[in-house]
C-alpha cells in the first residue's frame, strides 16, 4: 500500500500467515496525517541543536523519539529532523503490530522500520542516491526480528555536509538508523576545489541547520579525495558500532565502499548479486 501525506510518501508491506495482508487505508493515513501535525506544532523545538533540549516530557511520543535516537548518536551536531522520516515508520509499525502481521515494512521514502515475527532472511539491495541505480552488492539480514534501516547521502531527499553516495546504516529502530546515516554521511565532508558549498538557509529559507555549510556541488573527484572521505566516516562508523549504537554501515562513493559488516558476522551480510564485482569493496 502506498501513502502520501504532506512531505511523507510511504510504502507499507504486511504478512499474514504466509500471505499479503491488506490494511485499512483511511486509519493509516489518519495515525500518518496526526503524527506530521503533532510533529508540525512543535517544528521550533525540533530545528535545534539536540543538546540544547533537556526535557522531552511533554514532546509529542514520535518527538520523544527523534530527541532520542539524535541523542545517541550525536546531540552536538544534529537537530531531531535527523531522525524525522525514520521517527515516523518507526511510529507507523508501531500502531500496525495490533494487525499481529508476522511481517511488516514501512519505508518512509528509504527510512525503513521492519519487523518479522520469525526472523526471516530479508533481502536489502543497496543503492545510490544520485544515479537512482543499484550496486552488485545486497545485504541480506537473517535472524532479526526488528530493525531500522536508513539511507543518507549526496543527492538524497536532505542536505549533507559530506560528499558520500550513500551511508546505510542498520540499527534497532529506523529512527536510529535515520539519525545515524545523516551524521556518518556528515562526517564524509573534505577539503577539495572539486566541493563546492554553500550556507543551507540560501538554498532552504526553512531548513533547520541554516548555519552550516552544505554540499551543493560535487565534481569529479581524485582517488585520494575517494578514499580519504570513505576513511574518515568508516572510522565514525566503526565508533558507532562499538558503543552498540547502530549493528552496521555501508558507505559508497563513485563506486567505492567500505563496510563495518565483517567476516563471520551472523545477523548482517553483504555479498555479491548477479555475479558482478566492478564495483570494489574493502572493510
Amino acid at each position: 500500500m502506498f501513502i502520501e501525506v504532506g512531505p511523507a510518501s510511504i510504502v507499507i508491506t504486511g504478512e499474514k500467515g504466509g500471505l499479503p495482508y491488506e490494511f485499512h487505508r483511511a486509519r493509516v493515513e489518519k495515525v500518518l496525517k496526526q503524527i506530521l501535525e503533532e510533529i508540525k506544532d512543535i517544528l521550533p523545538v525540533l530545528k535545534q541543536k539536540a543538546y540544547r533540549i533537556k526535557n522531552t516530557v511533554s514532546l509529542p511520543h514520535v518527538a520523544r523519539k527523534m530527541v532520542e535516537a539524535v541523542k545517541m548518536v550525536d546531540e552536538e551536531t544534529l537537530t531531531p529532523m535527523a531522525a524525522v522520516a525514520g521517527a515516523v515508520s518507526d511510529e507507523i509499525k508501531t500502531f500496525l503490530e495490533k494487525e499481529d502481521c508476522d511481517y511488516l515494512s514501512i519505508n518512509n521514502g528509504g527510512d525503513i522500520s521492519i519487523l518479522s515475527k520469525e526472523g526471516k532472511d530479508i533481502y536489502i539491495g543497496i543503492g545510490q542516491n544520485k544515479k537512482r541505480e543499484s550496486i552488485p552488492y545486497r545485504v541480506t539480514i537473517r535472524g532479526l526480528k526488528e530493525f531500522g534501516v536508513a539511507t543518507s547521502g549526496f543527492g538524497g531527499r536532505s542536505f549533507t555536509l559530506g560528499i558520500a553516495d550513500a551511508v546505510t546504516v542498520f540499527a534497532k529502530t529506523a529512527s536510529i538508523a535515520d539519525a545515524a546515516a545523516t551524521y556518518l554521511c556528515n562526517k564524509t565532508a573534505i577539503e577539495s576545489d572539486s566541493v563546492i558549498r554553500r550556507k543551507a538557509s540560501e538554498i532552504d529559507p526553512l531548513t533547520d541547520i541554516p548555519d552550516e555549510l552544505v554540499t551543493y556541488k560535487r565534481k569529479r573527484l581524485k582517488k585520494s579525495d575517494i578514499l580519504q572521505a570513505l576513511e574518515k566516516g568508516l572510522v565514525c562508523a566503526k565508533g558507532l558500532k562499538e558503543l552498540h549504537c547502530i549493528y552496521n554501515a555501508i558507505l559508497l562513493l563513485n563506486g567505492q565502499i567500505v563496510s563495518t559488516i565483517g567476516e563471520g558476522e551472523k545477523n548482517i551480510v553483504m555479498e555479491v548479486q548477479n555475479g558482478s564485482k566492478k564495483d570494489s569493496y574493502c572493510h
